[in-house]
């Protein structure tokens, strides 16, 4: 089990974590926004949306979550507003999610929504992504912030996927909010959006940058930089 680093972390993160679904073999949780004081002066608000929870909540972290307070707590180098500039000022972190069910296996979600469909009326669980995409874009609207990292999920319905982000994209089409995405580097290649134009997931890669980007109308994102090494 993962731990929050204190010297990163100022008081206890807070998150609500509530039962979905318990049957004979599987408990089903989830988790609609995960909120963390840094221990950094600052007063604005960051909210990076991923892909769904994997396993941090009020009590305990994850690799991924560990990763990313790190990344902001080091004060990273952003070109803001298109010239250079450096963004010190970070001292709420928000983890937000395009589905809210906990699972620490991008493989393993696929057979959580079987278990969901079968054990939850249509109404339920349409309610069930609707609270928490919702959710999602009341905190984004409040943040100064955002950061895209859901990456491109293992075995998930891709038509259920492109609905959730299409549904964040669709209210920051003209956002005057500060949108990126994180360059990385993985064992192949260094890039900031993956083969299929999506934002990488911060896993199983280094966190180098954040690059600044748009949203157009055909719900693209656009780098504000020349895309190169794309994988």
């Amino acid at each position: 089990m993962a731990k929050y680093k204190a010297r990163y972390v100022k008081g206890k993160p807070v998150c609500k974590r509530d039962e979905v679904v318990q049957t004979k073999d599987k408990k089903i949780e989830k988790r609609e926004v995960l909120k963390i004081e840094l221990n950094k002066p600052g007063n604005k608000t960051v909210s990076v949306i991923m892909m769904n929870p994997s396993e941090a909540d009020s009590d305990k972290s994850d690799g991924t979550v560990n990763k990313v307070i790190e990344f902001f707590i080091n004060q990273p180098y952003i070109p803001l507003n298109e010239r250079d500039s450096e963004i010190t000022d970070i001292k709420h972190l928000n983890i937000l999610n395009l589905l809210p069910i906990y699972n620490p296996k991008s493989k393993g979600i696929n057979n959580d929504l079987d278990i969901l469909v079968n054990e939850l009326t249509k109404e339920q669980l349409q309610a069930l992504f609707e609270s928490n995409i919702n959710s999602a874009i009341k905190t984004l609207k409040a943040s100064d912030y955002i950061v895209l990292a859901w990456g491109m999920p293992d075995e998930f319905p891709l038509p259920l996927y492109y609905k959730l982000a299409a549904k964040v994209l669709e209210e920051l089409i003209d956002s005057p909010k500060e949108i990126f995405v994180f360059n990385v580097r993985n064992s192949r290649a260094e890039y900031h959006l993956t083969k299929r134009l999506n934002p990488p997931h911060p896993s199983y890669c280094n966190l180098l940058g954040l690059v600044r980007v748009d949203i157009d109308a055909c719900l693209r994102i656009i780098p504000r930089i020349p895309i190169e090494d794309e994988v």
